[in-house]
């Protein structure tokens, strides 16, 4: 039988009202950055203070004889560096960032980068102000010293009276970056020792003195009681976040920031594990945003604060996955829309900036993706895995993203089925502990049926089913959601499922380990790992399932979700709570509900550190960056400035 075709159209750009502050490791050749703390912290500032800037900055894209070469101090080494043609997306601003040890009692330093251009003057209007009236800038760099006692936590956990706030830091100089006391907007606004925009003189009630330098606060003034942001010494053992006066003076530069100052600093509520063994979780609402969470000392999830809005404009269901799709070591998210006007695919890279833009499905498709993400090859990056929706074929597609878009190795009709048009939901990880991710598929509606497709098998284009199709629940005619991780902690991935809409929040799980000593059995003639109930008072609703190491002990939890949209409630349930037959912990309101109710983005596998089989392997990304360098300097690069 024939089958329609999925083909991908890419959206125009559109603009939104925040800036993204694209964070560049490239050029961190010291290691600082390889401490997962550091970059989270960072990340968290460069969000913090990106969601306040609603200027609408032009995209650089050189082309067709438009040439131009950034320039800035190479964070670790200070010397000049120059990038030709860099591509810096609209409304997003590039941040090179490093370490190395800086003299005296310096803990960083800051500034905009500088240029030399070609071109139409419609081109080098676009570099030099990115059309705007105010300050902007393509970027630039900051770097940080090495020898400090820093505190490189996301919250005030644990910072001792000894220590100093890399969040603080950071943030102070991001503000030159933006031109806090480097732009020229900045310096004609000084006079008499005194900084005089009008938006800061209102927050401060007169003129705000400035310290001898001319490019801070003075040391001392205060806002609204608070220790500024931009004052020239942070004090130690303290977090020190932007206030309404910094905030006023960034408005007065051109960049329109919202005013309000950065809320302080969360109360300590995250557990005390290493970072690099917490797993984030990202939940998709019905409102058109997707929100980042991670785990608090009771396993419980507590909302980071993060949350993005992939499509401009789209207010319905978000559909995610999250995995490492290019190697960097950080995880990247993909959505997907739900059913609607068009069917649209993304994927953002955990670094801030798009490996696929917002991607129309075209031909008419519009019923939604379901997603999910694994090392399907073995190659130590996520393939991304999607599968059509409700009224088309059972096509599931096995992708590489790459070029800015999705190269499949594989495409397959789910169940052989290609008559079924209930919808699939599909989830990935190495079940058989071979080092290749395995797809699990299951159908949306009519009868609940799983199976699942060797991924050594599919990294060659072969869909060859590793598990017998099974009716797990027998005749139930409720469809299934699947989540695959390592839930036992014995280094194979274990299958979980949960009724959709229309069932109850039962789950049922079973051992990878059992299923790859059976292969000839289907998962009602073998014995279940898990049973238990979630989202009690839920009702029929149904649920939508994540496995993620929540608590950093090396298992996965089973991450559930309501599937009700006046209810977008989730819960968290360890391995051993899962024996007991109840689902773990009170259940919590998501950020947002809506639409087909929530969607848990998490299904990739987990692997203890000593069960998995691509440990040690390397997959750097800054080489082809360095590769890229010119060695000429740049006279136009602006001085940075120190803290």
């Amino acid at each position: 039988m024939s089958t329609p075709r999925l083909k991908l159209e890419r959206l125009e750009s559109r603009e939104v009202p925040a800036i993204l502050i694209q964070i560049d490791y490239s050029r961190d050749t010291s290691g600082f950055f390889n401490n997962a703390e550091a970059r989270a912290t960072l990340e968290r500032v460069a969000a913090d203070i990106g969601n306040t800037l609603t200027t609408n900055l032009a995209a650089l894209t050189p082309g067709g004889g438009n040439t131009w070469t950034a320039t800035f101090f190479d964070p670790s080494t200070g010397n000049t560096v120059s990038l030709p043609n860099l591509s810096v997306g609209a409304n997003t601003i590039r941040l090179f960032v490093g370490a190395r040890n800086l003299p005296g009692t310096t803990a960083g330093f800051g500034g905009f980068g500088g240029y030399s251009m070609s071109g139409s003057q419609a081109w080098m209007s676009a570099v030099q102000n990115r059309g705007t009236s105010g300050f902007a800038t393509w970027g630039g760099s900051i770097t940080f010293d090495t020898t400090q006692n820093w505190h490189l936590g996301t919250t005030t956990a644990g910072l001792d009276p000894t220590e100093l706030d890399f969040y603080s830091v950071a943030a102070h100089e991001l503000g030159h970056v933006l031109g806090i006391g480097t732009a020229p907007q900045w310096n004609a606004l000084r006079a008499g020792g005194t900084f005089r925009g009008a938006n800061a003189m209102a927050a401060y009630g007169g003129a705000v003195p400035l310290s001898s330098d001319g490019s801070h606060w003075a040391d001392g003034v205060t806002s609204g009681g608070q220790h500024t942001s931009y004052d020239p010494i942070l004090p130690l053992g303290q977090r020190v976040g932007h206030t309404a006066l910094d905030a006023a003076a960034l408005r007065d530069l051109g960049w329109n920031s919202g005013g309000a100052p950065l809320p302080p600093p969360a109360p300590p509520q995250f557990a005390t594990v290493p970072l690099a063994n917490v797993q984030p979780v990202a939940l998709g609402g019905g409102d058109g945003f997707v929100t980042l969470y991670a785990s608090t000392v009771t396993g419980q999830l507590i909302s980071t604060g993060i949350r993005l809005q992939p499509f401009a404009g789209y207010r319905g269901s978000v559909r995610v996955a999250t995995g490492d799709f290019d190697g960097d070591g950080v995880q990247d998210v993909a959505t997907a829309t739900a059913a609607g006007p068009a069917t649209m695919l993304r994927v953002t890279s955990g670094r801030g900036f798009d490996l696929m833009g917002p991607t129309v499905l075209n031909g008419g498709y519009n019923r939604g993706l379901q997603l999910a993400a694994g090392d399907v090859d073995g190659d130590g990056r996520d393939e991304l895995i999607f599968a059509a929706g409700e009224g088309f074929a059972p096509l599931v597609f096995v992708s590489k993203v790459e070029g800015g878009g999705v190269n499949p190795i594989a495409i397959f009709s789910a169940f052989g089925a290609d008559w079924y048009t209930g919808g699939i939901r599909v989830a990935a990880g190495d079940l058989n502990r071979d080092g290749f991710a395995d797809v699990v598929v299951t159908t949306a509606g009519g009868i609940g049926a799983v199976t699942a497709y060797s991924g050594a098998d599919l990294r060659s284009g072969v869909a060859d089913m590793m598990l017998v199709p099974s009716l797990p629940f027998g005749g139930a005619r409720v469809g299934l959601n699947p989540a695959v991780g390592d839930f036992d902690g014995d280094g194979y991935a274990d299958l979980v499922t949960v009724f959709e809409r229309g069932g109850p929040g039962v789950v049922y799980g079973w051992s990878g380990r059992v299923m790859t000593q059976n292969p000839g059995l289907p998962l009602e003639r073998l014995p279940a790992m898990l049973a238990f109930t979630v989202l009690p008072g839920n009702g029929n609703a149904g649920a939508r399932l994540a496995a993620r190491d929540v608590n950093g002990d090396g298992r996965a939890e089973v991450v559930a979700v309501g599937a009700n949209p006046a209810s977008p409630v989730v819960s968290v349930t360890t391995f051993a709570q899962g024996q007991t037959g109840v689902g773990g912990g009170a259940t919590f309101t998501a950020t947002a509900g809506g639409g087909e109710g929530i969607y848990a983005g998490a299904e990739r596998e987990v692997f203890t550190a000593s069960a998995d089989p691509r440990a040690g392997m390397c997959h750097c990304g800054g080489c082809s960056a360095l590769a890229a360098l010119a060695d000429r300097t740049d006279p136009l690069l602006a001085d940075p400035l120190a803290v």
